[in-house]
């Protein structure tokens, strides 16, 4: 596992007021510690990019992801954070962003609050491979046969945000 467990994450309460800060771990391993997240979910025309997410997370590793995902770190807002991820993940200079939806993400270990944000961008991608192992372009219909054979699995964070915006 590569994540720093001592980076500090946004605490904020059910209408997303900022109550503190604390660790990775304090937030991965209580679920009681609602924290802010953000994500990124990147299309080419009718397709969209889901990432396979690294072997060395700390949560969830090897499963497919949304395109871009992270945590809101302390004097970030929801957006900087979007941004700083998608040039962290895939080395890109974002596009502008729009927000497409606001939920909050009940998990076996954690509870976020999630803020996801969508544009185009058609690649190439440079990954991080400490965080993403592979990134690939889907239609909707490539993503339930996968999920119906068993050749795609999916994070729990990346199955509810499919629920939320209606993809699955």
């Amino acid at each position: 596992m590569l994540d720093n467990q001592d980076e500090l994450f946004v605490v904020v309460d059910a209408h997303d007021m900022i109550l503190g800060y604390r660790t990775r771990y304090d937030c991965h391993h209580d679920k009681t510690l609602i924290h802010r997240v953000t994500g990124v979910f990147v299309f080419d025309g009718d397709r969209f990019l889901l990432q396979k997410r690294s072997m060395k997370k700390d949560l969830q590793p090897g499963v497919w992801g949304v395109s871009v995902g992270g945590h809101v770190l302390k004097g970030e807002t929801y957006k900087q954070a979007a941004r700083r991820e998608m040039q962290e993940e895939l080395g890109v200079t974002p596009p502008p962003l729009r927000l497409l939806k606001q939920f909050t993400f009940h998990g076996t270990q954690e509870t976020e609050i999630s803020h996801l944000f969508t544009c185009e961008h058609k690649g190439p991608f440079i990954l991080d491979p400490d965080e993403v192992s592979e990134v690939r372009f889907f239609t909707e219909q490539e993503l339930k046969d996968g999920l119906t054979d068993g050749t795609i699995r999916l994070s729990e964070c990346a199955m509810e945000t499919m629920r939320q915006i209606h993809i699955l």
